[in-house]
């Protein structure tokens, strides 16, 4: 079973919900600089995912 990771939402001044995916999740997916796509999945699940750009 893949290792889950728990992270706390929070809210900014704006209004914006904000999560920081920890370093070891970013850097396993090479995520730095790169341009993410979010989706809803479900009412408590969201996917991301990695766009071609």
């Amino acid at each position: 079973m893949p290792k889950k990771t728990t992270t706390r939402v929070s809210q900014n001044s704006n209004g914006q919900y904000q999560v920081t995916i920890p370093k070891a999740m970013g850097d396993a997916l090479d995520l730095a600089g790169e341009e993410v796509e979010w989706g809803i999945e479900s009412s408590s699940k969201l996917s991301l995912e990695k766009t071609d750009e």
